[in-house]
């Protein structure tokens, strides 16, 4: 799968964090169990290409920063993307349900993924000057990476306090104030549109496969797999927002409805049989 697939995918989760981290109840354990042990894979896969190119460096004067290097530096970076994603939706939905079980799954394999990132930069410090706009384009890439980074975890600051899963700690409350007016007015469902523009603006960097292409593809579909199979319609494809809440304000509306003609209420109450008695 394309590296912009694992950000499509960050950004449905973050689109949607309402209803992942305050409606759903639990988050689905065996998507859980299969993120952790597909990134652990990925992490293994990870190292060893890390190691490959750090003993070819350690024995050659020529550093390139190779196509296939510069597919698998995307692939981190991309990565890591919807780590901090998983990241800030597993802490919020442990504060909005008083758990602790989500969150330290999610934040143990973004703490993997720093580690790589590190061993990444220390390898690409390294590279000779035939790199050199290769790096440049890279670094470029990986700013407007955190950038959208930060707009995702901020989708999840109105229901916790998610800020230290963000790049930029100063912009992510500013990002958070936006996020928060969004949720007060009800125009989450806004917030797709807006992603996927920015999203899409990173096809360009982000539109080959990367070197592990099975193990994206199994976080990503365990990523996916959090959400409840009510959220998608007969076609596999996730329902509108705007309709999951129209079902989820009638079905309250009932309760209500329900519960206030369930209501005893006194005779006295009523004013035309005081009327009557008097």
């Amino acid at each position: 799968m394309q590296s912009q697939e694992l950000l499509e995918v960050a950004g449905l989760l973050a689109a949607n964090a309402r209803t992942l981290a305050c409606d759903q109840p639990e988050l689905a354990e065996p998507a859980l169990v299969d993120y952790w042990v597909a990134s652990r894979c990925r992490f293994d896969s990870w190292g060893q290409d890390l190691r490959m190119y750090a003993v070819a460096a350690s024995k050659s004067d020529a550093r390139p920063l190779t196509p296939r290097l510069f597919r698998l530096s995307v692939e981190i970076d991309t990565s890591e993307v919807l780590a901090r994603t998983l990241a800030a939706l597993g802490f919020a939905h442990d504060a909005q349900h008083a758990r602790h079980e989500t969150g330290p799954i999610t934040t143990n394999v973004l703490a993997g993924h720093r580690d790589v990132a590190n061993r990444l930069n220390e390898l690409l410090a390294g590279r000779d000057e035939s790199a050199y706009r290769d790096v440049v384009r890279f670094r470029n890439l990986r700013a407007r990476l955190h950038r959208l980074t930060d707009e995702l975890v901020a989708c999840f600051l109105p229901f916790a306090q998610v800020a230290a899963f963000a790049h930029n700690p100063r912009e992510i409350e500013q990002l958070g104030t936006l996020a928060a007016s969004r949720v007060a007015r009800g125009d989450e469902p806004a917030d797709w549109p807006a992603l996927r523009g920015t999203i899409c603006g990173l096809r360009h960097e982000c539109g080959e496969a990367g070197p592990n292409d099975s193990e994206n593809q199994q976080v990503a579909a365990a990523a996916m797999g959090l959400f409840d199979p009510e959220m998608f319609d007969s076609f596999g494809l996730l329902r509108s927002t705007w309709i999951r809440r129209l079902e989820r304000t009638g079905s309250e509306t009932s309760v209500l409805l329900d519960e206030w003609l369930a209501t005893d209420l006194e005779p006295d109450t009523y004013t035309g049989n005081r009327l009557i008695r008097d």
